[in-house]
């Protein structure tokens, strides 16, 4: 193995409750009476990126400016709740850790914005320098978005190896089949909500290998 690369801020870090939180309050702010409960927002997980769950939600009733709008108040408020720190998953550490020491390279393959990869980074440095990743992607550098395999085949080029040399590792279903189609072996390490879906002792065992690393 050459390189772990761990697909999504949600592998490495447990956001959805907040997330949902933001957006609720962005609703609030804009005026409107939408609300996530903690059962439509597991389902809108399923639909890979913020602005594209408020298009499934939303965006038959309101214009895509204004989702737009609402997207980035929720960003605002939530940078606000993070801004005080938050926690890394279990065995996250260890394995960046272990990745460092043995010379295997390790990568944040994401599709998330520039801004919520800052704000993630910002509020996860007293646990994670992500200077220690050899490669960091966001939806800037792709034309398709997760699902689509084209952040994996990205990451395969700019890394030199073959997909049979790496493990991925995702926290959701669909975004697992993005590395999948791309030919990586990947490990499901579902988060609190989309845990809702998968035997939650595969996620226990996947905890377990990441702190023994």
């Amino acid at each position: 193995m050459k390189a772990i690369l761990l697909g999504s801020i949600g592998v490495i870090v447990e956001t959805s409750e907040l997330q949902r939180q933001s957006y609720n309050e962005a609703f609030k702010y804009h005026g409107l009476d939408w609300y996530w409960n903690v059962a439509n927002y597991c389902e809108l997980l399923k639909k890979p990126g913020g602005l594209k769950r408020l298009n499934v939600f939303g965006g038959h009733l309101i214009d895509s400016e204004t989702l737009m709008r609402i997207h980035k108040t929720r960003q605002t408020i939530f940078d606000s709740k993070i801004e005080h720190g938050l926690q890394p998953r279990n065995g996250i550490e260890n394995c960046i850790n272990f990745c460092k020491q043995n010379n295997i390279k390790i990568g944040l393959i994401t599709t998330t914005t520039s801004n919520m990869l800052n704000s993630i980074s910002n509020s996860l440095k007293d646990h994670i320098n992500f200077d220690s990743f050899d490669l960091i992607t966001t939806k800037e550098n792709v034309i398709n978005e997760k699902p689509d395999q084209e952040v994996y085949n990205l990451a395969l080029d700019k890394l030199g190896i073959q997909a049979s040399e790496v493990i991925a590792v995702e926290d959701t279903e669909v975004n697992q089949s993005a590395a999948m189609q791309a030919g990586l072996i990947c490990y499901l390490f579902a988060g609190e909500y989309a845990a809702t879906q998968y035997n939650i002792n595969n996620i226990k065992s996947l905890e377990n290998m990441f702190s023994n690393i």
